[in-house]
């Protein structure tokens, strides 16, 4: 099995965000601040804490300025905006609060008491995140929001990243072997995955383990979703499945099969979306890291690596 690559941010500490954020953020909780929670894991190069107050329950808030990263800014705004339009169920965050002035951007949730899943991935603890997940879609279909945007426009800035690499003069240094053997019918397999990435169901777009908590009852809540869009369910399955084999979980096609739901959806389907999400992977390892994110190349080019395989599966090319 490839091991993983680090799959976390350099958090900024919560008391190196400005003093305006968190004063919007005391503001949230009932009493003073009594102590704060510096909290790991995900890529934000932002502050990821848990705000513990002298009275009632604790925030979590999640904060990021331009100058860490320009991108995630924009990222926080999607957020909220998806946070704004979640029901209240049982595996999803409860949103409190935004702020933003233009610079910087946090969030706050009502914080939740659990854990990251285990690693390696415990039967139960995947079971658990399986079941969520389709409950998830169940609960989100149709869409609750009609200002969320289809996945085909989500993606198109990301997806469709083989017929980069076929049309360049020369495949760039790091290409494997086989991919670049096999550009053209890459480039032509994805070109399909708007079509099949279609459907009415609001997405989280971003699982990973890392995007989920483990209650203390063993409920799984789904959280972070900037990258939500509306689409076909099982574009979230694909997407997820790659880290789920980084994390000693079984492989894709087992995943696939352990719900009906799954098993059900059209195969050609879902060769197309592996194709497109394979591409998305592998083509942006290639890149150079973004500011603030030193992690995040190498758990995509580990994340290829896996989809890239299970491509490989799928063809028999």
């Amino acid at each position: 099995m490839t091991e993983p690559a680090p799959s976390a941010g350099v958090h900024l500490p919560w008391a190196q965000v400005p003093e305006h954020v968190r004063a919007w953020a005391a503001g949230l909780g009932r009493g003073s601040v009594d102590r704060v929670s510096d909290l790991a894991g995900g890529f934000s190069p932002g502050a990821t804490s848990r705000l513990h107050f002298s009275e009632g329950a604790d925030v979590f808030v999640k904060a990021v300025g331009l100058d860490l990263n320009p991108e995630s800014p924009t990222l926080h705004r999607r957020e909220g905006v998806v946070a704004s339009v979640l029901p209240a169920l049982p595996f999803l965050p409860r949103f409190i609060d935004a702020y933003d002035d233009e610079d910087w951007v946090a969030l706050a949730f009502e914080a939740i008491d659990g854990q990251l899943p285990g690693r390696p991935w415990e039967p139960a603890q995947l079971s658990a995140a399986v079941e969520a997940l389709v409950s998830m879609h169940d609960a989100l279909t149709p869409s609750p929001s009609s200002v969320i945007p289809p996945a085909a426009e989500r993606f198109a800035p990301l997806f469709g990243c083989w017929r980069l690499l076929a049309e360049a003069s020369v495949p760039p240094e790091g290409l494997d072997a086989w991919s670049t053997r096999h550009l053209d019918q890459l480039s032509e397999l994805e070109s399909g995955w708007t079509a099949a990435s279609v459907g009415t169901t609001l997405l989280h777009g971003d699982l990973r383990s890392d995007n989920m908590l483990v209650t203390g009852d063993g409920r799984i809540v789904v959280i972070d979703w900037p990258h939500a869009a509306v689409g076909a369910p099982i574009l979230d399955v694909v997407c997820w499945a790659p880290s789920v084999v980084l994390e000693g979980g079984p492989l894709p096609e087992e995943l696939l099969a352990s719900h009906q739901n799954w098993r059900q959806v059209d195969q050609d389907a879902v060769a197309v979306l592996v194709a497109a999400v394979a591409g998305f992977f592998i083509e942006h390892s290639l890149r150079p890291a973004p500011p603030g994110l030193p992690t995040l190349r190498a758990f995509q080019a580990a994340q290829g690596e896996v989809a890239r395989a299970w491509l490989e599966r799928i063809t028999a090319w």
